[in-house]
């Protein structure tokens, strides 16, 4: 009788040989596997696949294999039951059992459903084996090496289970082979769901968490790292950034807030590195023919230009819970994403200033700054001021003043006050409006040249305009406006600033935004047209009368008033009286405390009244202002005591007749001085004299004390009494700088104490003589000592000294 081939045996032998574990047997484990081996060759004879080469799985299928009857199986079971092992014979014996077959499950199923069994079987077995494992040696107190071994269960590895599924699922493809990205996988992994999982506890959610946010971490920085290797290959991967800053990502499962928080950031800081300090023109390639170079180069800025408008949409889209009026999508989460997002804008618009679509991110930031959230407000401020301070073009600083005007004449100024303190940032203090003169000087110079020009031969013209040409492409590679251009611009934001202070103090001077305004026209006074100047003193007149200002309005008032009467206004027939008695009024008010900082104010008042306009104040209100400056010095930190004391050694270094103050003789004055009087010019100041030297004579900071001796002895320049070079030359606002401590440093450093052994005091010694104490013992031997009874005779011979 012919024996057919059997499809059991040789997927059977396929699945032993590939699932065999490969661990070190000892000698009976290899004679069983070798009695294993001949039972397989006595099979493979009778069933005549001996010396064959195996088909393939990708070139048969089952249906076309012979079938056989289950008569033909018992004969085949018959003739192999000598050659199997009991365990062997009872799976064939199992398989051939009838089993439930699904409707429409091929023959081909219910075999990948035998194998699937074996496994199981094969990886029961291998759970129960032992393997010994060597350890490391170690070594004992006497010298000995202790050998070690442990025993560990032996378990097939998993991967390789897994590689035989794969191989068994996909034999048709086994000898094709693709290029794939290795990073491919892990860009469009998604966040896993725990909906059909049974969460015990909240350990296991915590963990799952903490698993998630490694997992996300990991895969953030792997398109990361792609995408910077190769920008123009892989940029397209950062939409799975995009997806993960998403309340919930494409399969609908939501995402942290930590790994949104990590991907905003992740695709800000790609953003800073690969976008170009330029701005980019776009270019359609379909409407006009490009090189090769050029294509793959506006391919890719076209790319990188859409890429970046989808991440400017999704910030805009997560801050604005914050930007519109609807409270109800404020909640925790969305806010903590707003604030992000407005950290990211503010890094772009800060490192990419000139590139596209920063016009959006800076309108976008302005409706920001007059939220209601302080932190995001200071952020932006921050930003606006780093902006303000290092445009070179001046493009974006005019249309971000432009916006924040147009705001707060929107809102009818009623914005919070980073709004408008922003401003101080602009560099526009060296800006003359009044610059018509200056245009008819160079309307004459520029008539003067063209007559020059007429004259000259054709050789020289056209060395001229070639000459100018390539003066004109030089500016032009230095990607920087020429200077009249940005003259320009600086005027027009001039009069958007000025036309803001002004808005705010005519039509709502009790607004919360008067302090700023107060302190920006203090900066920029000199910068106004001379036109504006008597108006505008009126303004801050009827302000500082009529209206309940703070200390600190009041002295942005009197320092705004100054600068203007110090510049161009001294050809105003103006009295200032009324103004020195508001600052006399408010010096004494800053202290040592929280209001230290405010002393700056005072300084550069005191330069502008006492300094620059010493020749337009009496000898009796100068006297008055320096006493109190002296009073001032003893209330406050030693460096705004430097910077009181520097005042006063100034204003006697250039007023001679004050050195009435230093003498101590009463009669040299009339009248006596009254300190509590408001008004400087009847104080009486010359009838005292600065008795507060005194005590910072002996003040703690030793450049305190060397700056009031110098004072004391009358401001030499040399000799005794003079100050060193490097304190002498110091102006009141450096001394108030440079030894500020609220950094925790003091100036000049503390050195060191030496390290000394304590002294010891010890008790003198008085030399001993054996005459001398031979001596006083004779005398005292019958010494009589005076007692209630009389007189007691007591020998004091036998006393030791």
């Amino acid at each position: 009788m012919a024996v057919k081939k059997k499809q059991l045996s040789s997927v059977k032998m396929k699945s032993i040989k590939r699932h065999k574990p490969q661990v070190q047997r000892s000698n009976k484990e290899k004679e069983k596997a070798a009695a294993a081996r001949e039972k397989s060759k006595k099979i493979a004879n009778l069933f005549g696949t001996a010396h064959k080469k195996p088909i393939r799985k990708s070139k048969y299928t089952p249906m076309s294999m012979p079938k056989h009857s289950d008569d033909e199986d018992e004969d085949i079971l018959e003739n192999v039951k000598d050659c199997l092992d009991e365990e062997d014979l009872q799976f064939l014996q199992e398989s051939k059992k009838p089993k439930k077959r699904k409707a429409g499950l091929p023959e081909e199923e219910e075999v990948k459903d035998m194998e699937r069994e074996y496994n199981k079987n094969t990886a029961i077995e291998n759970a129960d084996k032992k393997v010994t494992l060597s350890l490391l040696p170690i070594k004992s107190k006497d010298g000995e090496i202790i050998t070690r071994t442990t025993d560990v269960d032996y378990t097939p590895k998993a991967k390789e289970a897994k590689v035989v599924e794969v191989e068994e699922a996909d034999d048709d493809e086994e000898d094709e082979e693709e290029e794939y990205d290795s990073d491919e996988d892990i860009v469009n992994d998604t966040t896993e769901d725990l909906g059909d999982k049974m969460v015990i506890s909240t350990t296991d959610l915590l963990i799952h968490r903490q698993q998630e946010i490694e997992k996300q971490k990991y895969r953030i920085g792997i398109i990361c790292s792609g995408i910077l290797e190769n920008p123009g290959g892989k940029l397209k991967n950062i939409t799975a950034l995009f997806d993960l800053m998403e309340e919930n990502n494409e399969h609908g499962v939501p995402n942290l807030l930590t790994i949104r928080k990590i991907a905003a950031k992740s695709a800000t800081e790609i953003f800073k590195d690969i976008l170009p300090e330029y701005r980019v023109g776009q270019v359609d390639t379909k409407m006009q023919t490009v090189r090769k170079a050029t294509l793959e180069r506006v391919t890719s800025e076209n790319a990188m230009l859409k890429y970046f408008k989808q991440f400017l949409q999704l910030l805009e889209k997560l801050t604005s819970c914050i930007t519109k009026r609807n409270s109800g999508m404020r909640t925790a989460t969305r806010i903590k994403m707003a604030e992000i997002s407005v950290d990211c804008l503010c890094e772009l618009l800060t490192s990419h200033t000139y590139f596209n679509y920063v016009q959006n991110i800076g309108q976008l930031l302005v409706y920001v700054i007059n939220s209601n959230f302080q932190g995001m407000r200071q952020a932006v401020e921050k930003c606006f001021r780093h902006l303000f301070s290092t445009d070179k073009r001046l493009e974006m600083t005019l249309y971000v003043v432009r916006r924040i005007n147009n705001l707060i004449k929107t809102n009818k100024n009623r914005v919070h006050l980073e709004t408008i303190s922003c401003l101080l940032a602009l560099k526009i203090k060296n800006v003359n409006l009044d610059a018509e003169k200056e245009e008819e000087l160079k309307k004459k110079k520029m008539e003067a040249h063209r007559q020059r020009l007429l004259s000259m031969s054709k050789k020289e013209k056209k060395r001229r305009k070639r000459l100018s040409e390539l003066n004109k492409e030089l500016n032009e590679t230095k990607a920087e406006e020429n200077k009249q251009s940005k003259h320009h611009k600086l005027t027009e934001i001039i009069k958007l600033v000025f036309t803001i202070y002004f808005r705010i103090l005519k039509n709502d001077p009790t607004s919360r935004t008067l302090s700023a305004c107060l302190e920006g026209l203090a900066e920029f006074a000199h910068v106004i047209n001379l036109e504006f100047f008597s108006d505008l003193i009126e303004v801050l007149n009827n302000i500082l009368e009529t209206m309940e200002l703070s200390y600190r309005d009041q002295l942005h008032c009197i320092q705004t008033i100054f600068v203007i009467l110090s510049g161009q206004g001294e050809v105003l027939n103006i009295d200032p009286l009324r103004f020195y008695v508001h600052l006399y009024k408010n010096i004494l008010v800053v202290s040592a405390g929280k209001n230290h900082d405010d002393f700056r104010i005072i300084l550069k008042t005191f330069d502008e009244v006492l300094v620059k306009r010493r020749r337009n104040i009496s000898q009796l209100r100068l006297l008055a202002f320096v006493k109190r400056i002296s009073i001032l010095s003893l209330q406050l930190l030693h460096n705004g005591g430097l910077a009181a004391l520097g005042i006063i050694k100034t204003v006697l270094q250039l007023t001679s007749h004050l050195d009435i103050i230093l003498d101590t003789d009463c009669t040299v004055g009339s009248g006596r001085y009254d300190p509590e009087l408001e008004d400087p010019e009847y104080c009486n100041a010359s009838s005292t004299a600065l008795y507060e030297m005194t005590a910072l004579l002996r003040h703690y900071h030793p450049t305190v004390r060397r700056i009031a001796m110098n004072i004391v002895n009358g401001v030499p320049a040399s000799g005794e009494g003079a100050l060193p070079a490097e304190i002498g030359k110091l102006l009141p606002e450096d001394l108030f700088d440079q030894y500020d401590s609220s950094q925790m440093a003091f100036n000049p450093s503390i050195a060191v104490p030496r390290q000394a052994e304590p002294k010891v005091k010890k008790h003198p010694q008085v030399p001993q003589n054996s005459e001398l104490l031979t001596h006083c013992k004779e005398i005292l031997k019958y010494s009589k000592v005076k007692t209630e009874d009389g007189y007691l005779s007591v020998d004091f011979s036998k006393m030791e000294f």
